[in-house]
């Protein structure tokens, strides 16, 4: 079931006539990149674009390069964890005059974090790293365990180890 959120990011970035042909063929995929949706949201910009439409762009081009002659599931779920790094680079808070918030990236779903905010208060990322070192393959892993059913997450993350490429 597609979440409202979810809607919006296909429907704002366009990206339904290219992730249509991906769910067709693997249901499952929509499951997932819905979970992922709804756990990072659509403010989290480390960049230009939110994180959760490059992520998105990243597993399209991963599918796209694979189906032919590869597992193109795998390539999918790889190219949209390979960014999941990018949550724990910069910190996300929320903001009100002097006062402020801090996301806390194990706790919570950026999501969560964003509603129970009082009236006011607006979010964003800050230029400021999250103490201690997050590896590439911990970030996927860390944000695979929040988001992905236990089915997928044994089929991906253990059967076809979607993590082995990224930097330990």
């Amino acid at each position: 079931m597609r979440s409202p959120l979810f809607r919006q990011v296909i429907k704002e970035y366009k990206l339904s006539a290219k992730l249509s042909p991906i769910f067709t063929v693997s249901p499952d995929l929509d499951d997932v990149c819905t979970r992922v949706i709804d756990y990072i949201g659509v403010n989290f910009r480390v960049r230009e674009e939110p994180l959760v439409k490059e992520m998105l762009t990243d597993a399209i081009s991963a599918w796209r390069a694979a189906r032919k002659h590869g597992d193109a599931n795998a390539a999918f779920m790889k190219g949209l964890f390979g960014r999941a790094h990018d949550l724990y680079v910069k910190r996300y808070a929320a903001f009100k005059g002097d006062k402020y918030n801090v996301w806390t990236p194990y706790l919570e779903s950026i999501t969560a974090f964003e509603q129970r905010q009082p009236d006011g208060y607006s979010c964003r990322v800050v230029d400021e790293p999250v103490p201690g070192t997050v590896t590439q393959r911990c970030a996927a892993f860390q944000l695979a365990a929040r988001v992905l059913t236990g089915h997928c997450f044994t089929r991906y993350f253990e059967a076809y180890d979607v993590a082995a490429n990224f930097a330990r």
